[in-house]
């Protein structure tokens, strides 16, 4: 039967436990990443509104190394019961090597957030990030009586990172910010000269600017932005057995953080803090005394939501500034990606393809969250 044999197979290239009886016949959506089943909201989120709506299906994490990502995409596309996934860090890149087709949105940005298969069976790579990032930014959550921010139309923005999530931010961004200006920082310069010179071939003013010069232009926009990871909860897994602890940095600073093995165990980040307090101390300092000096009216955006409240957004929020952390984005992605993308045959099949459905599923996971 598919409903074993499917999930024996997926099982093979995954690390985390997936209970093949709480599964049953469901039909399979999920979300790959290098350790979703630790840490992402999604499959609260997305088993809520399956279980409102009636639809018989499973929303499932899946942890999965970069050697597997291919594989896993391949075993998920040969099941007949497979919906489509949401792609996570590190793995927003990877996978288009992997998929049949690139949507429009997808390629400008480069990265993919969905992925689903169509019913020629081929797998389309979309990304919900930017739009839902927008939405987050000019919509009111359930429950606010008003948005986090009311207009972007000529406010020049600070962009923290130049990766994946940065490129999806800063697309959508420079299609709201008219004639304003763009800012880049990235540890790695080349980066964000890269990031900044794509906005700019859009006729949109970009600019790229190292971490040292964030104190320069922090001051001088409406909305900071972090798309970094750092302040980012639990261990980071580098390569070759390496790792990091990166939720004690602020993104508004330039950091160091040490790299250990992580075959030290129960010990590791006893150590780690151990060797990183001196670069911690010294970033969290930079990072306050800059906050303080930034005008009461810039708002500080950071696309990391576990945990609540990053050192990056506790800076902001204690010299007065207006915060907002990543939940509104991550809820506001999965609804386009379940709507528009993921269950729109299903949804189209029980009548409920409008705007009240789309409504509906966005309270749902809010309150799910």
């Amino acid at each position: 039967m598919e409903s074993t044999s499917d999930i024996t197979a997926i099982q093979k290239l995954i690390s985390n436990r997936l209970d093949e009886s709480v599964i049953s016949d469901k039909s399979i959506a999920g979300i790959i990443g290098d350790g979703p089943s630790q840490y992402s909201k999604s499959p609260a989120l997305w088993n809520a509104a399956f279980s409102r709506l009636g639809i018989n299906a499973i929303y499932l994490p899946f942890d999965v190394d970069d050697a597997h990502v291919g594989a896993l995409l391949r075993t998920l596309k040969n099941s007949h019961r497979f919906m489509g996934i949401n792609v996570t860090v590190p793995h927003k890149v990877r996978v288009i090597d992997f998929v049949d087709e690139l949507d429009a949105d997808a390629a400008r940005i480069g990265a993919v957030n969905t992925v689903v298969k169509n019913p020629d069976g081929k797998l389309i790579g979309y990304n919900t990030d930017g739009e839902g990032f927008i939405d987050s930014l000019l919509l009111p959550s359930p429950g606010q009586p008003d948005a986090f921010m009311h207009s972007l139309d000529g406010m020049d923005v600070l962009l923290l990172g130049a990766g994946g999530s940065a490129h999806a931010v800063a697309f959508h961004l420079s299609d709201w910010i008219g004639s304003a200006k763009l800012i880049v920082a990235n540890r790695t310069r080349e980066h964000a000269e890269s990031l900044a010179g794509e906005i700019a071939k859009l006729g949109r003013q970009a600019l790229a600017i190292n971490e040292l010069e964030i104190s320069h232009w922090a001051a001088r926009v409406g909305l900071i932005i972090n798309s970094t990871t750092k302040g980012q909860g639990g261990v980071r897994k580098l390569t070759d057995g390496k790792a990091a602890i990166l939720e004690p940095y602020s993104a508004l600073a330039p950091a160091d953080p040490p790299i250990l093995s992580v075959g030290q165990g129960a010990n590791f980040e006893q150590q780690w803090r151990a060797l990183a307090a001196v670069d911690i101390t010294a970033n969290n300092r930079r990072s306050e005394l800059l906050a303080r000096s930034i005008p009461q009216d810039t708002r500080f955006y950071d696309l990391i939501y576990h945990p609540a409240e990053t050192v990056f957004l506790r800076h902001g929020q204690s010299t007065g500034h207006r915060t907002m952390n990543g939940k509104s984005m991550i809820v506001r992605q999965a609804v386009l990606a379940f709507c528009n993308r993921i269950c729109l045959p299903q949804l189209i099949a029980l009548g409920k393809n409008d705007d009240e459905t789309f409504q509906a599923v966005t309270e749902i996971m809010f309150r799910a969250w």
